[in-house]
């Protein structure tokens, strides 16, 4: 079973507004990601924290999904370990809600090593989001410290990088520059 995971719990303090509801298209930023994640996965759970209310209440139909974190403050390890808690997947798909700009042809990349532990999509030699994960790293990140991060944990397996022509996967949006660089990006696109 592959499982995803979005990571959306952070407090989007340097984009002064919840990232997981800004507009992409006719969708938020989580509801288009959730709906890329659930073409692929058995399972997509939602790891929420700062702003779970407000996700719960402007988008009730992700309600299933959504798992708050209480430790949200202890940063994005812990909602990944949260959301690992959660499932008994053998196959990980990872992704902050912020490279919710992916192409639905770039996470069907990742399918294409189907042995291989750790799979980075990359653009033009930037690797970025979401990453597919297996065993053994996935116990590995369950049975890391919870003060250690995902990156320092998976850094002790190999990765495997399949290039992509989708600037999405390394498109992080953690400013309202960033967000209009994305906008302007999926506009030109379309």
């Amino acid at each position: 079973m592959t499982c995803g995971i979005v990571l959306a719990g952070g407090a989007s303090s340097r984009m002064g507004q919840p990232k997981a509801l800004l507009p992409l298209g006719s969708k938020s930023m989580l509801e288009r990601l959730a709906k890329l994640f659930n073409q692929f996965c058995e399972q997509t759970i939602i790891i929420t924290g700062t702003h779970h209310s407000q996700i719960l209440n402007t988008l009730p139909q992700l309600a299933p999904q959504l798992l708050f974190n209480e430790n949200h403050a202890d940063g994005m390890f812990s909602s990944l370990r949260k959301g690992l808690a959660a499932t008994s997947a053998e196959t990980i798909l990872l992704s902050p809600v912020d490279f919710a700009s992916i192409e639905q042809p770039s996470i069907a990349s990742l399918f294409t090593a189907p042995t291989q532990t750790i799979v980075k999509p990359r653009f033009e030699g930037h690797s970025g989001h979401p990453i597919l994960i297996r065993q053994p790293a996935i116990d590995a990140l369950r049975q890391a410290d919870p003060g250690s991060n995902a990156k320092q944990v998976l850094s002790q397996f190999p990765a495997t990088y399949i290039d992509v022509s989708d600037p999405g996967v390394a498109q992080d949006c953690d400013t309202p520059q960033d967000y209009e660089r994305l906008l302007a990006r999926w506009k030109a696109r379309a």
